[in-house]
């Protein structure tokens, strides 16, 4: 039987004394970057632990099972009833943030004007170059909150990336340090953790060659905004993108789910 080993990241002495029996903790109670969110205690795992190349790590926030519904058991569960192939099993709520844009980092520029061009701005200082306005991610592709488990082959892959996101935001002043570091309007949270957040997306997107098992999105919470109300809209708009990816010389495709859209403005 393959190996899972899911952790949950417990800030406080209260999330550590309610933390759900079968999670192994990820003790980070002085919380000493909390600018960093969930990446410095993931870092300081990925980087200090020896891995089992055929096992499966999550790493996930004290609120998994509110955003998703599923208990230890029943995501351990989900894991083990994965195709033999698979790297990476997907967890992601807020199936509308997902459905009615492009892909991610266009849902997050809604709430940080300028997110986009940072994001391309990176990886192109990191020499990865990459036009992020156009990709088109549909629920195979996307991952909010950092909820997804993986083979450390892909581990090593998202901590890479987020690491060269590290050296800089932790580096010298520079103008893209400054943009990476902006805080937003949500808690105060700077730009580099959502950033960080939407790097496993952008990892199964470039690369068709990962396998994924993704777990029923819109079966986990929706967002709290107003397109929470249009559930069959979200799912056409998924729909849509997939044949977009699948058939990607059908323009047919794409002036559809701008209709849908244009009417949800």
């Amino acid at each position: 039987m393959r190996q899972v080993k899911l952790y949950q990241i417990a800030y406080s002495e209260q999330i550590l004394a309610n933390m759900e029996a079968g999670y192994s903790a990820l003790n980070i109670t002085d919380n000493p970057r909390a600018d960093w969110r969930e990446y410095y205690p993931i870092r300081n795992f990925l980087l200090s632990e020896t891995l089992d190349e055929e096992c499966f790590y999550g790493f996930f926030s004290p609120k998994f099972r509110a955003k998703t519904g599923l208990s230890h058991a029943q995501t351990v569960q989900f894991i083990l009833s994965s195709p033999a192939d698979t790297d990476v099993i997907t967890f992601s709520p807020q199936a509308d943030m997902g459905a009615f844009f492009l892909n991610v980092f266009e849902q997050n520029e809604l709430f940080d004007q300028g997110f986009t061009q940072t994001g391309e701005d990176f990886l192109a200082a990191i020499g990865k170059p990459l036009r992020l306005a156009g990709l088109i991610m549909d629920s195979r592709h996307i991952v909010f909150s950092n909820f997804f488990v993986a083979r450390p082959a892909f581990w090593r892959q998202w901590l890479q990336i987020n690491e060269a996101m590290y050296a800089i935001c932790e580096g010298p002043d520079s103008e893209l340090k400054a943009r990476l570091c902006h805080t937003t309007s949500y808690e105060d949270v700077e730009r580099k953790v959502f950033l960080m957040e939407r790097i496993a997306s952008l990892l199964l997107k470039s690369n068709s060659d990962w396998k994924v098992w993704a777990y029923n999105t819109f079966a986990c919470a929706w967002s709290s905004t107003r397109l929470n109300q249009f559930e069959h809209e979200a799912v056409v708009s998924d729909a849509l993108k997939m044949a977009m990816n699948d058939n990607p010389n059908v323009a047919h495709y794409l002036t559809a789910f701008n209709k849908i859209r244009d009417v949800l403005r």
